[in-house]
C-alpha cells in the first residue's frame, strides 16, 4: 500500500520576498517625498523672514511718523517700552535676530535698509542680504 503524502499550505504569514518588495516601495517614496518637504519647509522659513521684515519696516514707518520723519539709529529703540514692536523677531531658519547687524539708516533724505544676515536661506536660493527691505522700494528680493 502507498501512503499519501499531503501536504498543507501554510497559511497566515507573509514571505521574505513579499516583506521586501513592501519596504523598497516605502523606501522608494521616502526618497522622493523627504526633499519636497525640506524644501516646503526652507520655503516657508523664507516667508516668514519676509513677514519679519515687513513687520520691522511697518515699525519703522511708525517710529518715523512719531519722529518727525526721522527713522532710528537701530532698532533696538522699535522694542523700547514695547512701544512699536514687544521684541525684535528672529529668523525662522537661523533662529536668532538676524536683522538687527543689518539694518541702517541715514538722513538727508531719511532712509533705511534692513534684511536678514543669515545665510540659512540658501535652500530657496537667496542670496546673501536677501530679503532686504529698504524705505524707498519695500520688499527686495534676489532677482
Amino acid at each position: 500500500m502507498m501512503t499519501r503524502l499531503v501536504r498543507r499550505k501554510k497559511s497566515g504569514g507573509f514571505t521574505l520576498i513579499e516583506l521586501m518588495i513592501v519596504i523598497a516601495i516605502i523606501a522608494i517614496l521616502a526618497a522622493i517625498l523627504v526633499p519636497n518637504f525640506i524644501r516646503a519647509r526652507a520655503q516657508g522659513q523664507f516667508t516668514a523672514c519676509k513677514s519679519n521684515l515687513k513687520n520691522i519696516a511697518t515699525a519703522l514707518e511708525m517710529y518715523s511718523t512719531d519722529a518727525q520723519g526721522r527713522y532710528p539709529t537701530t532698532l533696538s529703540k522699535l522694542s523700547d517700552d514695547q512701544k512699536y514692536l514687544r521684541t525684535i523677531p528672529t529668523c525662522a531658519s537661523a533662529g536668532s535676530d538676524t536683522y538687527t547687524a543689518a539694518y541702517s539708516s541715514g538722513s538727508n533724505p531719511d532712509r533705511y535698509t534692513v534684511y536678514c544676515t543669515g545665510d540659512n536661506h540658501a535652500a530657496v536660493d537667496a542670496g546673501a542680504g536677501y530679503p532686504q527691505y529698504n524705505s524707498v522700494a519695500g520688499l527686495l528680493e534676489k532677482t
